[in-house]
């Protein structure tokens, strides 16, 4: 059975449905119209957002190079569709510039490839269309790769935007997977809600299954990627294009940060609620929102992703101020281990993953804060 919903309605009266008073018709019709449109929309806003200052992420080589890479939380199984933006310009003039997105969720990959001419006006979109996993997956890996054009062009990148594109209405009929296929949402088809229908029970579990699922989605609070493998034939300069942020340094500690809320009764929910996901080098020991993360890797050398679930000190730090909503900053802590083991950089950079200075044993490559 499939569902029709209209943005145009406004929110359910819940005083409508009380004990004792006649149930007014349009509140099932309403709920039912909101709980779909909350799996069609929930969480479609950005997953990935991230700026760049002039002549850090460039690249002049004529093959396609791996530049960034990211984690970000899927919507659900049923969001197949990320949509890229991004926001660049060519120094020089070619057509043969691309920027290259690779998207890998469990075993199922996608890729696509965005052209970057000179005579565009800065500003390319495009949408990877993956075949989803059939479970246990919320997350996925997203990898930038770009080309330039040799000593024609360099492309310069100021921003890379990312969300899941909503499911269009009316939602398909059939149950649908959150993230697992042992865990359903059930889709209300509208037209058993309208005027002098009859109502069961079978209303009211399924929208308080449908309202737990939906609570289990998760959102990007904050993600960022360093910039490797940068080069310039325009801009050689060590203070330009040599010289991008690969590694999460102590200058990040006052500038990287994000304010997620986290409503009332989250503590009490279960399973994942709050992560963060490090892309490190080597091993790394350093302390965020109240945490301390140890990132062991099997060599100094090694390069991968490590998952942590994180717990809150809520009275420590909550960000409720004046508003009355539960925030919460989340940030790399102003603590003495994250002022001397985050990277410091030997020389200029000539390879993918520098070498850090000696005094550190590793560094932080990518980092993502999702949540529930």
């Amino acid at each position: 059975m499939g569902n029709t919903y209209d943005a145009s309605n406004i929110l359910a009266d819940p005083s409508a449905t009380v004990a004792g008073k006649q149930i007014q018709f349009t509140t099932p019709d309403r709920m039912a119209q909101s709980i779909n449109y909350s799996f069609a929309t929930g969480a479609c806003h950005n997953v990935l957002s991230q700026a760049y200052s002039d002549k850090v992420f460039i690249q002049d080589n004529s093959s396609l190079t791996e530049m960034s890479q990211w984690r970000i939380p899927l919507a659900s199984l049923e969001h197949s569709e990320l949509e890229i933006v991004v926001n660049y310009r060519l120094h020089g003039t070619s057509s043969s510039c691309n920027a290259k997105f690779i998207l890998e969720i469990g075993a199922s990959s996608a890729n696509v490839t965005m052209n970057l001419p000179s005579t565009n006006n800065g500003i390319v979109n495009n949408s990877i269309t993956i075949s989803m996993p059939g479970s246990n997956e919320y997350y996925g890996t997203l990898t930038l790769q770009v080309q330039g054009d040799g000593s024609t062009a360099d492309v310069e990148i100021f921003t890379v935007m990312a969300r899941w594109k909503r499911i269009a209405s009316p939602i398909s009929a059939g149950k649908k997977n959150q993230y697992t296929t042992t865990e359903f949402f059930k889709p209300f088809g509208t037209t058993r809600t309208d005027a002098n229908n009859a109502l069961s029970s079978r209303f009211g579990y399924n929208m308080i299954d449908n309202i737990d699922i939906m609570r289990k989605r998760f959102k990007s609070y904050l993600t960022w990627s360093g910039v490797y493998s940068a080069s310039s034939n325009q801009f050689p300069s060590l203070v330009d294009a040599a010289a991008s942020v690969i590694y999460i340094g102590a200058g990040h500690v006052t500038t990287l940060l994000s304010y997620p809320m986290l409503p009332s009764g989250w503590e009490e929910l279960t399973g994942n609620k709050l992560q963060l996901h490090v892309k490190a080098i080597g091993d790394v020991t350093f302390d965020f929102m109240g945490n301390e993360i140890v990132v062991d890797q099997a060599t100094s050398t090694t390069v991968g992703w490590s998952i942590f679930e994180l717990t809150i000190d809520q009275v420590d730090l909550s960000e409720i101020g004046d508003i009355n909503l539960p925030y919460y900053e989340a940030r790399l802590d102003s603590s003495d281990q994250n002022y001397s083991n985050l990277g410091r950089f030997v020389s200029g950079f000539t390879t993918k993953y520098p070498t850090v200075d000696s005094g550190n044993t590793g560094a932080i490559l990518g980092l993502t804060l999702m949540g529930i």
